[in-house]
């Protein structure tokens, strides 16, 4: 394999110095070593002809910046087919790509220690990070002690400039749909993992249902099993005066796993029970459904995190929190 051509190369054949050919090349920012437009040309000519191509680590090491942002998440694998998944990877990719920034995924490794973890985030590859991962997570107080520049996304970290969707303005949303829809008897499906997305959903689901007057009661989902838990069953196959009439899903995954399990079974959506999401993903099995739900604009979330986080880059201060807007959804499922 030929050899990369450098900057001696180029200086030899002009027959300047390599700090000469280093300031036109670098563009000489600090203005220090003057260059005739003559020596320029040749020097670009030169470059060309030797099909030059810069160092990315020197010039990272001179610039004190690669270019370069992270994604890192504790919740797994990042499977481009799960349509969350491809939305926030989707988002990032046009952040970046409007900034002139290249996206760095980091890998989750359940058994790594997070001083690891950290170390390798924090080691220079990149000049910020975007962090999707759950308050309890012990990589954020690692991270904090650090000087990388970190933005999280979809769930709130406290002391973490954070951009997410306005979860309570949604849930109040459906509250009050529902309720003018005569439910007055629902259950809201939690999840298992401690996410503040979550917290906060119920939180304002439950005090505005609660102001309207409708009875909320609670389960929750365990995350490795989506099936309706025994009491949630319970629920289902009391008399229609003794039981919920609409289940409040905090997520729409599952609300679909619940729309499925009543479509094998016969249950009726929305006469037997109504069904409602959060999100606005399209369904695993497209033209079943049509969820009635809460539209959150996650590509617009992820995309938003980028200039923010370049900002604190550069020094800027931002907002703790960056909140979009979401939009009510009226499906067949309601």
């Amino acid at each position: 394999m030929a050899r990369s051509s450098t900057i001696k190369d180029i200086a030899v054949r002009v027959g300047v110095s390599t700090a000469t050919v280093s300031a036109v090349l670098g563009n000489n920012q600090a203005g220090t070593i003057r260059v005739s437009p003559a020596t320029r040309a040749r020097i670009t000519e030169a470059a060309h002809e030797l099909a030059y191509r810069p160092n990315s680590v020197a010039r990272s090491l001179r610039n004190r910046r690669t270019n370069i942002i992270g994604l890192y998440t504790a919740h797994g694998y990042l499977n481009p087919y799960v349509s969350f998944t491809a939305q926030l990877v989707g988002g990032l990719h046009k952040g970046c790509d409007e900034h002139g920034l290249d996206l760095l995924l980091h890998c989750f490794h359940a058994n790594r220690a997070v001083e690891t973890v950290v170390s390798e985030l924090a080691d220079g590859q990149i000049d910020g990070l975007i962090l999707y991962t759950s308050a309890d997570d012990p990589l954020i107080e690692k991270l904090q002690l650090t000087n990388l520049p970190v933005v999280a996304v979809v769930d709130a970290i406290e002391g973490l400039p954070s951009v997410v969707v306005d979860d309570a303005g949604g849930m109040r949303k459906l509250a009050n749909y529902l309720w003018s829809k005569g439910h007055k008897h629902v259950w809201f499906r939690m999840s298992s993992i401690e996410l503040a997305s979550v917290t906060v959903r119920f939180a304002a689901f439950n005090d505005e249902a609660t102001k309207l007057g409708m009875v909320v009661e609670v389960s929750e989902q365990p995350h490795t099993h989506q099936q309706p838990t025994p009491e949630e069953l319970d629920w289902m196959t009391r008399t229609r005066a003794g039981r919920p009439t609409a289940a409040v899903c905090w997520n729409d995954l599952t609300a679909y796993h619940l729309l499925e399990y009543c479509r094998v079974r016969g249950i009726r959506v929305p006469e037997d029970i109504a069904i409602t999401g959060f999100d606005d993903l399209p369904s695993s099995v497209p033209g079943i459904w049509k969820l009635t739900t809460i539209h959150a604009p996650w590509v617009e979330v992820v995309q938003a995190s980028v200039p923010l986080l370049m900002q604190r880059v550069h020094g800027v201060e931002i907002p703790e929190i960056t909140t979009l807007p979401v939009e009510l959804v009226e499906g067949h499922t309601a």
